[in-house]
């Protein structure tokens, strides 16, 4: 299966064991999966991801945003039969990012004027390493097309800054897409 994809996500780096505040951001490309049993597949992302937060320093506020390119790699299970119209589906794996850009916003809390600007490549690891999990459905809506909706969870293991600062992403996104089978498999009931 060969899917574009769609996600919202709130997005949030916890540094130094607290969280600074959710910013909505979202991420956008292609899934592929490859299904070699009725209830077991193995899949793999390639999404351009914005992902970030926002935080109190004293009378401002900063604000992060990071690009990355995000390659979740992820192991699924496939409930009810093959060849079901609806097959809800679990799954859970590595998931790596490249950063590609970016910048931190520093701006006054009561006017929300900009203060400075900064690109992240000055303070932010090349690379994030973490878990990903989630939990969706697949829906047939004709012959070799799926609608998928699911919401995922991303866990950051990896420093984020090369600075003092121990900030960790964490992601929550709704994901939605339209999938495209390709290759042999079993035709529906």
């Amino acid at each position: 299966i060969i899917c574009p994809l769609a996600q919202k996500r709130v997005s949030v780096i916890r540094i130094n064991g607290q969280a600074n505040k959710y910013q909505p951001y979202g991420q956008v490309g292609a899934t592929f999966t490859y299904s070699p049993l009725s209830h077991i597949g193995f899949g793999a992302d390639l999404l351009y991801s914005i992902e970030g937060g926002r935080r109190s320093a004293g009378d401002n506020y900063v604000i992060t945003k990071l690009d990355y390119l995000r390659v979740p790699v992820t192991i699924k299970y496939f409930f009810g039969q093959l060849g079901d119209r609806l097959r809800p589906r679990v799954e859970l794996g590595p998931s790596l990012g490249f950063a590609i850009g970016g910048h931190r916003i520093v701006e006054t809390a009561d006017k929300g004027e900009q203060i400075s600007r900064r690109p992240t490549r000055d303070f932010v690891h090349g690379v994030d390493l973490g878990i990903t999990a989630g939990a969706g459905i697949n829906y047939r809506l004709m012959s070799n097309t799926w609608l998928l909706a699911d919401l995922d969870y991303y866990h950051g293991l990896t420093k984020v800054y090369t600075t003092a600062e121990s900030g960790r992403n964490r992601n929550i996104g709704f994901n939605l897409g339209l999938a495209f089978g390709i290759g042999r498999h079993k035709q529906p009931k």
